[in-house]
């Protein structure tokens, strides 16, 4: 948040992820009053980033949430469904409460039978008798109020967020419409540029542009998500998910499971086996993606042909009558019964499908299947949080809980977090290390201590007078 003029501007509003319950209890509050804040920018649509949005609105924010337009439908579709998941996990939270409630006051079946349904357990509530339920951060109403306050704009333009701020947003090549933000402060007599990195991308991704040049400025905001660690190149990554498509083939049966965030991770995947295909780098088999998001994600990304590299589009310019078909002929599962049928397909298989950590979503029910058979193989292409069940399966656990099932892991597991659309070690201080000089302060956010401390060390060494690793609630006159 930036305070300037009696003004109050957040840099992103995202949602903390991890262990449900810490997350939970993080999530619940803001540390500050949203009906002080005057506007929002958006930096990109990924929940850690916007994923608290609608709970600002609901809670008195009257201001604008300024984005790019690839943003802004992107935020509708993965806002929607984090409401949809809310729900869910309130709604199967409570019931779980009322039980151990009703297990230890033996409650009459009728008690039982009115927490069914969450809106009527909440309506029909006894206090004293049945325990309040857990209600949701926020519903799909919320979020139909915060998409109405988004003003999108074009990569370069110049826009007053409030008195005294003025902002643009500079292509980042994360995901599709993400953005760097560079901002004028001008606060009395003096004046401050600001950057924030949001997370910044890489160059050589499959589908996007390589980010634009940072700007000079006095303070820095940069993500740090792999600081200490260096990302092998794009092609081996690609000749990784080829050998990993052979090796499926050649079992002749099984499944290859590829846990993939709806947007971004999903698309890339579909285009690097549409190329792999076409060229003959592995055989063809059926591609499967699993999640009714990702589905709407791609055609949000097909939409958006502005954002695409060249060498993308004149790819995709020859798929004839697919026009921009990511990987004709894949098949897109939409309902639950299609889901769950997946599990009993014979033929060799690729399924991609949600969420990429492996925390929620029909990948949980495809890992249930697939992890105990040792002819499937489990490709592991995004980040793992601290804490998430994706974390504990590349860390070499022998068994999970899923699903309150014991799962044992004998499929195998490759983990390719290479495919990752974040800046590398090096990415970051190719981006940042110009700028040593002129910078008073760089702040890195956004990365485990790990990893923020290992490049703080080296954006020191290279000319950084002050680099400082912000902690929760803390604040920095400049």
């Amino acid at each position: 948040m930036i305070h300037a003029n009696g003004k109050r501007v957040l840099l992103d509003c995202g949602m903390f992820q991890g262990r449900r319950k810490e997350a939970r209890k993080l999530n619940l509050t803001f540390g500050f009053d949203p009906n002080r804040v005057d506007a929002v920018v958006q930096s990109h649509a990924h929940i850690d980033h916007c994923g608290k949005l609608p709970l600002l609105v609901d809670c008195g924010f009257q201001g604008k949430i300024h984005a790019t337009h690839g943003t802004q439908d992107l935020c509708a579709i993965l806002l929607r469904d984090c409401a949809h998941i809310l729900l869910r996990d309130a709604l199967y939270l409570s019931k779980k409460r009322m039980k151990e409630h009703a297990r230890k006051r033996k409650l009459a079946r009728r008690q039982m039978r009115e927490v069914h349904d969450f809106i009527d357990y909440k309506a029909e509530l006894d206090v004293g008798k049945i325990p309040r339920p857990i209600a949701p951060l926020y519903l799909k109403e919320d979020v139909e109020e915060a998409m109405k306050r988004f003003k999108p704009h074009r990569y370069g333009e110049w826009f007053q967020a409030c008195d005294g701020m003025r902002f643009r947003l500079h292509d980042a090549g994360h995901i599709l419409g993400s953005a760097w933000v560079e901002a004028e402060i001008t606060e009395g007599s003096r004046s401050k540029r600001l950057v924030f990195t949001g997370d910044y991308g890489r160059s050589g991704a499959p589908l996007l542009r390589k980010p634009q040049p940072l700007v000079a400025a006095d303070i820095f905001l940069a993500e740090s998500t792999y600081g200490d660690r260096l990302h092998p190149p794009f092609k081996g990554m690609r000749d990784g998910l080829a050998a990993a498509v052979q090796r499926l083939a050649q079992r002749g049966a099984g499944k290859l499971l590829i846990p993939a965030f709806a947007v971004g991770r999903t698309q890339d995947l579909l285009f690097h086996l549409g190329q792999i295909f076409k060229n003959g780098e592995a055989p063809t088999v059926p591609v499967y993606v699993d999640s009714p998001l990702a589905t709407e994600a791609t055609g949000i990304v097909r939409k958006h042909r502005e954002y695409f590299n060249q060498s993308a589009l004149d790819a995709l310019n020859g798929n004839g009558g697919e026009s921009f078909a990511l990987l004709p002929g894949a098949h897109f599962v939409e309902s639950a019964n299609e889901s769950k049928a997946l599990n009993h397909h014979k033929e060799a298989m690729i399924v991609i499908s949600a969420s990429g950590m492996m925390e929620q979503g029909r990948i949980l029910h495809h890992l249930i299947h697939a992890l105990p058979r040792e002819d499937c193989e489990l490709l592991v292409v995004g980040y793992q949080a601290e804490g998430t069940l994706g974390r504990r399966v590349i860390e070499g656990a022998d068994e999970v809980r899923i699903l309150g099932e014991t799962v044992r892991v004998k499929a195998r597991v490759e983990n390719m977090t290479g495919f990752s659309a974040h800046a590398d070690r090096n990415d970051l201080l190719n981006a940042l290390t110009p700028h040593a000089g002129s910078a008073e302060v760089l702040f890195l956010v956004h990365g485990e201590d790990d990893q923020r401390n290992s490049l703080a060390d080296e954006f020191r060494s290279r000319g950084f007078s002050r680099v400082e690793m912000p902690q929760m609630d803390q604040s920095f006159n400049l």
